[in-house]
């Protein structure tokens, strides 16, 4: 996959900040990341796989899990605190909007959004249910914050500062917050250095 890379003049290692300079003078300072999900960490491994069998897609509505069946109910409990922790997130680190990035909408769903929309936080809990629902996916990217979701409920949060409020209102709706690098900007870093190698 090619990433278009035009602007990206500097992109440098500063302690435990990644900083991104670019032609537009933008700089994204990523300090504190986190890997947001409902999953207990006690229940993994060695290597850090959970190891307990649990819905992880919107899909399993209807399924039986440890003997307890899977209902819409308990869905949208799990998916409207995701919501709530990641505005959490965002709204503790100052953002009142934040720019749509990546879509892919394969199934051709209706959007009044697009790449690069820039978005007030009352739209972006919409988002967020879509995405996790797997109708579309994309990432939400301010200068100095991020949201990107991963397969099978993970959702990963980049913020400039600790952010003990929202780590607290996660635990509240019985979610759990962990430093954990976003394998997605990862990637992104990754096939921007390749582009710029090619270049």
């Amino acid at each position: 996959m090619k990433f278009h890379t035009e602007g990206y003049a500097v992109s440098q290692e500063f302690g435990d900040k990644l900083v991104d300079v670019t032609l537009d003078t933008r700089i994204r300072t990523f300090v504190n990341e986190y890997r947001v999900t409902k999953y207990n960490p006690a229940f993994r491994d060695q290597w850090g796989h959970y190891t307990r069998a649990e819905w992880i897609m919107f899909k399993d509505i209807g399924e039986t899990y440890s003997g307890v069946l899977f209902t819409r109910e308990e869905y949208e409990r799990v998916e409207e605190a995701y919501v709530q922790a990641a505005l959490s997130f965002l709204r503790e680190s100052g953002l009142s909007s934040i720019r749509v990035a990546g879509i892919e909408n394969h199934s051709k769903q209706p959007l009044d959004f697009d790449n690069n929309s820039v978005l007030p936080l009352d739209r972006i809990g919409e988002i967020i249910r879509r995405t996790l629902r797997e109708e579309i996916y994309c990432r939400l990217e301010g200068s100095e914050c991020f949201v990107h979701f991963g397969w099978d409920y993970y959702m990963y949060i980049g913020v400039p500062h600790p952010c003990p409020r929202a780590q607290r209102r996660a635990a509240e709706l019985g979610l759990y917050v962990e430093e954990f690098a976003s394998p997605v900007r990862e990637s992104l870093e990754e096939a921007i250095a390749e582009d710029e190698a090619e270049s």
